[in-house]
């Protein structure tokens, strides 16, 4: 009786579940294979009478997969590779150097870029607004949409990405109905908003890890919907990103609750949902419409940024609870502003900026007023709110003098944040009066 063969072929340019059912199919019809299964981008390819190493080799490549000769044996330990720590250092410091970059340029943060948001707006400015909050999306939640989008290299389409910004566009409509009408049934404790990013950023960090074959991760059966026989898992996930706990979204869903109304309400949900469309539906497309070694740089490159963004959404989850893990006290306090006391009332005062506060000096158990500055030009939809669990205040910010309040009863150096918990500084609490002199 012959003896099943195996046989390991490490495959580039695996992203998502459907490039797996792609290849096993394809390789299933192949005569002689019997069985085929596919873990961290290495084929498993079993049967009594398998084809040649170089008819496996060009039934991959004929998908738009990257293979070769050299990627196949009988040891599975030879072909296994995930990807290269200097490649993804590379990717990861191109992506930072980017960032910072622009960011020291031109003084503009992309991960803040929330336009501001109240009910002056009209339905127009929604759409508007949609349009500039999607450079916002694309940077937060854009690699989200190029793995929901993701077809099989053999399939060139916008089916995927459309499906995908579909469930966004309902899931936002139906959101901001609801919030127009019963918008206190939203309101949640920053605990509860906490836990939910912190599951988000896990999820997330799973799903990049995946993709960078270091790991065998794939969403729960859940997300793989049947319909007419097809996948549907895009349309899904584009329905669960529109109940992230994204700042944007907050923003308009604060918007819909003034409305009291739910047509109104999903009216300017919806409106503001369209107008994130086209970025994302871009980013989403250009994935599919590229084949090869281009999708794979493209594939990497989402992988390294949601990679990224995960710890960044970790900690801002963190912080929801009451920790920083990117926060590291400073044995020098240079730059922070020492507060002056005058009549019993220590006070301190600073200019707002796009997406940063002021690190404080205080002293221990005198009241506390900070002045913030506030240029209309300089809020924006993240920066628009101060909270502090530790001091417990919580002010919107308005053009103009905004005075925040209270008395510290404890040393210790406390975190302050924006309400989205992305801009972060620090207050230091001390005893010690050669601070003050």
């Amino acid at each position: 009786m012959d003896s099943i063969q195996k046989l390991f072929v490490r495959i580039d340019g695996i992203y998502c579940e459907h490039c797996v059912e792609t290849i096993t199919l394809a390789l299933k019809t192949l005569e002689g294979v019997e069985s085929v299964s596919i873990r961290r981008n290495v084929a498993q390819v079993s049967g009594k009478n398998l084809p040649s190493v170089a008819e496996l080799v060009d039934a991959i490549r004929k998908l738009g997969y990257e293979t070769d000769e050299n990627r196949a044996s009988t040891n599975r330990t030879k072909v296994a590779r995930a990807m290269r720590w200097y490649e993804f250092l590379l990717i990861a410091a191109a992506i930072l150097l980017l960032i910072f970059g622009v960011r020291y340029l031109f003084g503009y943060n992309v991960f803040n870029a929330i336009p501001a948001v109240d009910s002056s707006l009209s339905y127009g400015m929604l759409f508007v607004t949609g349009l500039l909050t999607s450079i916002h999306c694309v940077s937060m939640c854009g690699a989200i949409g190029i793995l929901a989008s993701s077809e099989s290299n053999s399939v060139r389409s916008f089916k995927r990405p459309l499906l995908y910004n579909a469930g966004r566009v309902l899931s936002y409509t139906v959101t901001g109905g609801v919030v127009g009408l019963v918008g206190s049934a939203f309101s949640v404790s920053a605990t509860v908003r906490g836990v939910v990013i912190l599951v988000a950023a896990i999820v997330m960090l799973l799903m990049a890890l995946s993709m960078l074959g270091f790991l065998s991760f794939h969403l729960p059966h859940v997300f793989k919907i049947r319909t007419g026989g097809k996948r549907r898992g895009a349309f899904v996930l584009g329905l669960l990103n529109g109940l992230m706990p994204c700042g944007p979204l907050q923003a308009m869903q604060i918007y819909a609750l003034s409305t009291g109304s739910f047509w109104c309400g999903a009216l300017s949900m919806a409106l503001f949902a369209l107008g994130t469309v086209p970025l994302m539906l871009f980013s989403g497309a250009a994935l599919n419409l590229s084949r090869g070694k281009a999708k794979i740089v493209i594939g990497k490159v989402a992988a390294v940024l949601m990679v990224i963004l995960s710890v960044s959404m970790l900690n801002r989850g963190l912080r929801s609870l009451g920790a920083d893990i990117a926060s590291v006290v400073p044995s020098k306090y240079d730059g922070y502003i020492t507060a002056t006391v005058e009549d019993g009332i220590q006070t301190a005062e600073f200019d707002l900026d796009f997406d940063s506060y002021a690190d404080i000096i205080v002293q221990k158990g005198i009241p506390v007023r900070i002045t913030v500055h506030a240029d209309e030009g300089k809020i924006t939809g993240c920066n628009n709110e101060i909270v502090s669990r530790d001091f417990g205040f919580d002010v919107p910010l308005s053009a103009g003098d905004n005075v925040i309040e209270f008395t510290p009863t404890e040393e210790g150096d406390f975190v302050y944040t924006c309400w989205m918990n992305m801009i972060a500084n620090r207050i230091r609490v001390t005893d010690d009066r050669s601070y003050f002199q």
